[in-house]
């Protein structure tokens, strides 16, 4: 019987009539001392048992919408309102409202030449999926609560100091070491933990943007330093505002690729003593490293004024949103408070299938093949730059990690080339856009190969060369 004014059939009867009742009180239908109908009367009018009725309306005394009077009924509260007002209610979610609901960004499905992006047909889904279900079989109830220490799970904090010595020749203690949600957490942590508005940081340009994004959301002043095929330029550094950090990629310089060499790695920390400033590291892919020995981590050289900051996104998956930092011992109690109002700790399943990931050596496997696969998309991209291009191309930034730079002789590149490449079903990305002095690198793409299929790289690559008209 219960149907006129009342939501979805699917509500209890109680629920019904205690939102109709609720509904009515707060649009001034009822008004303050109205008496109520009796339960019986109610009941009788709604076709509903009295039980009902006495259930409602006793739920809606304790949330203080009604006041019983013991003898004369129940009657309408005086909610304080001097005048009638209108409240706007919670409206039932209907299906079709879903459908207006913002979706995702459509993933791009052409030829992409996204930088720093791991190869997602290669990712070692099965090792990974067996790794998970054996640590779910092993778990004991109290994985499934909070994790104790907002640094991280402890298991998987051991095994990045085992990696880490392993890879990059960095001797750390796994106190020093806080898992974050990938880098970008890292950073962001960083910045509020060293910076307070009116402060100075000094960073790479060109860079990320969502470093100069994350620098500029603590309302410090920018200081970009120009980079050349050396890294950082550390006589660029200044001195008037001294820097509080400094934000540096020495490995794999993001975007040009280029290494901080030796010289300028002791001048650059000889300025953090000197100032008291801090040296953010982010070595973010220098594990694919095509030429040479590895590049050993500035880190390595002093542990007490450089923060190392790294991520699983490049050398894993990007989704699974882990990331570290390896913390000088002045400032881990800090972070570790700020981490913990930040979010209590990362998701502590994805850390324990992890770190027996690491355990197993299946990272380290997985990154011995795809050293392999990188190399040789690598070098088809090279070869086809060299092929289309020959001298109009001079490549850099080729030794490590997953893109180039291809600079260009007699050609610049806008957003107008991008955009008409892109209707052709082709992602480039003119290292422009991440310069925050603008100008310097209008004859640059920085080029990544870790995503593109092998067998697309050539027609990528000729689709460039046939859109002249888009080039300046």
């Amino acid at each position: 019987m219960i149907n006129r004014s009342f939501p979805e059939a699917a509500d209890t009867k109680t629920k019904q009539i205690y939102d109709l009742l609720r509904e009515r009180i707060l649009q001034n239908r009822y008004t303050a001392g109205d008496r109520l109908p009796s339960t019986r009367d109610l009941a009788s009018e709604f076709g509903v048992s009295r039980s009902i009725i006495v259930e409602v309306y006793e739920q809606l005394i304790a949330e203080g919408y009604l006041e019983g009077r013991q003898g004369s009924g129940t009657y309408v509260a005086d909610l304080g309102q001097e005048r009638p007002f209108q409240v706007q209610l919670d409206e039932t979610v209907e299906s079709g409202d879903l459908a207006e609901l913002p979706k995702n960004p459509a993933r791009f499905h052409g030829i992409d030449f996204r930088p720093s992006f791991p190869a997602l047909e290669h990712i070692p889904y099965k090792k990974w999926k067996e790794t998970a279900l054996s640590i779910f079989d092993r778990l004991h109830t109290a994985d499934y609560g909070y994790e104790e220490d907002p640094a991280g799970n402890g298991e998987l904090r051991a095994n990045i100091c085992r990696f880490l010595l392993q890879t990059k020749g960095i001797r750390c203690s796994p106190r020093q070491v806080v898992v974050t949600a990938g880098a970008t957490q890292a950073i962001d942590l960083l910045c509020r933990l060293l910076l307070k508005p009116g402060d100075a940081v000094a960073t790479e340009d060109p860079t990320a943007p969502f470093i100069y994004q994350i620098f500029a959301s603590t309302g410090a002043e920018i200081l970009p330093v120009p980079v050349d095929e050396h890294g950082l330029r550390v006589e660029a550094l200044p001195t008037a505002p001294i820097p509080k950090c400094v934000f540096v990629t020495p490995s794999h310089q993001f975007p040009l690729g280029s290494i901080l060499s030796i010289g300028r790695r002791i001048q650059l920390l000889e300025f953090a003593r000197q100032t008291g400033c801090y040296l953010i590291e982010d070595d973010y892919d220098s594990e694919f490293r095509y030429a040479g020995m590895p590049v050993r981590a500035l880190r390595e050289l002093d542990s007490e004024r450089v923060i190392y900051v790294g991520t699983f996104s490049k050398n894993l998956f990007p989704s699974l949103r882990l990331g570290y930092m390896v913390v000088p011992q002045d400032l881990l109690a800090p972070l570790l408070r700020l981490k913990q109002l930040t979010d209590i700790h990362c998701p502590t399943l994805p850390q324990i299938t992890l770190a027996r990931f690491i355990a197993d050596r299946h990272l380290e496997r997985h990154i011995a093949r795809m050293k392999r696969i990188y190399s040789r998309k690598r070098k088809r991209l090279i070869d086809s730059l060299n092929a289309t291009f020959g001298g109009g191309v001079k490549i850099t930034g080729d030794a490590a990690g997953l893109h180039l730079i291809a600079e260009f002789s007699d050609r610049k590149f806008d957003s107008l080339a991008a955009e008409q490449l892109e209707r052709r079903n082709i992602k480039i990305y003119p290292a422009e856009r991440y310069a925050i002095v603008k100008g310097k690198q209008e004859n640059r793409l920085v080029m990544g190969f870790g995503n593109a299929a092998e067998s697309q790289i050539d027609k990528g690559i000729m689709a460039m060369a046939d859109l002249r008209n888009a080039w300046i």
